[in-house]
Formats: structure tokens, C-alpha cells, sequence
């Protein structure tokens, strides 16, 4: 909470509630799965990115 606070004070940002649920509300699998394939490129593998079989 100390953090949020000093970047509402450094940016003279205003608090603004973003909800309850907003982190449900970002969660965007096929986003998740490209952030956490570059991240493995990024250690020197190559990443195919497959839907399971149901």
C-alpha cells in the first residue's frame, strides 16, 4: 500500500478503485501464454504454443 501511495503523491495521480474483480477482468489466457513463451525464447528455446486436446 506504501507503494501505491508514493506513486499517487510523485505523479499527483488521484486514487482511482479499479474494483474487486479487476484482475478477473484482465486475465486473457492466449496473452498469458505469448508473454510466458517469449519469456522462455528469451532463455534460448523454441516455443510452439498448442491447444490441449480436450
Amino acid at each position: 500500500m506504501l507503494v501505491t501511495i508514493w506513486h499517487m503523491l510523485v505523479n499527483e495521480a488521484a486514487y482511482a478503485n479499479l474494483g474487486a474483480n479487476f484482475f478477473d477482468r484482465r486475465s486473457d489466457n492466449a496473452a498469458h501464454a505469448r508473454r510466458l513463451a517469449h519469456q522462455i525464447e528469451r532463455l534460448g528455446y523454441k516455443v510452439t504454443v498448442e491447444p490441449a486436446a480436450a
